[in-house]
C-alpha cells in the first residue's frame, strides 16, 4: 500500500492507539456479521413496531455496526471503536454522507443504554433503522 492509500491512512492513524489491528481476511466472517445486521435489523424493527423506540434504536445502531463489521472481517481487520469503524474508507459512502445522523444515533443509543429510559424519539429511531436499511444493502454488495 503507498503513503497515499486511504486504508493506509487509516490504519497508521489507528494502529498506535491499538484500536485497528489486522486479522485474517475472512469471507465467512464477514458473511456472518451481515447476517448479524440483518437480525438485528429486524430486531428494530419489531422493537419500534411495539413502542419501544429505545431498544428500536440500540439495534439499528447494532445492525449498522454489524455491516461495518463485515466489510472491515473480508478486509482483515477489527476495529475497538465506532470512530475508527465507521471513518474506514472502504465502508460504503452511506457512513460517510450520514456521519452527523450516525452521531446523534449513537448519542442517543448512549442516553437510552447507560443513562435514562424513554428519551429516544420514535422519528429517530425510524431513521435509524432506515439508514441501517441503506447501509445493509450496500454492504451486502461489497461482501
Amino acid at each position: 500500500m503507498s503513503s497515499n492509500d486511504p486504508v493506509a491512512r487509516w490504519e497508521r492513524r489507528w494502529a498506535e492507539s491499538r484500536l485497528v489491528r489486522r486479522v485474517r481476511p475472512d469471507d465467512a466472517v464477514g458473511r456472518l456479521r451481515l447476517q448479524l445486521a440483518e437480525t438485528n435489523l429486524e430486531r428494530a424493527r419489531r422493537e419500534l413496531g411495539a413502542g419501544d423506540a429505545d431498544a428500536a434504536l440500540i439495534f439499528a445502531e447494532a445492525a449498522l455496526i454489524n455491516a461495518a463489521d463485515a466489510v472491515l472481517a473480508k478486509d482483515g481487520f477489527s476495529a475497538g471503536s465506532h470512530v475508527v469503524r465507521f471513518g474506514y474508507p472502504k465502508l460504503p459512502t452511506i457512513y460517510a454522507s450520514e456521519s452527523v445522523l450516525i452521531d446523534r444515533i449513537r448519542s442517543s443509543r448512549n442516553t437510552a443504554q447507560y443513562e435514562a429510559a424513554g428519551k429516544v424519539d420514535a422519528e429517530l429511531s425510524a431513521r435509524a433503522i432506515e439508514l441501517a436499511v441503506t447501509a445493509i444493502a450496500e454492504v451486502r454488495a461489497l461482501v
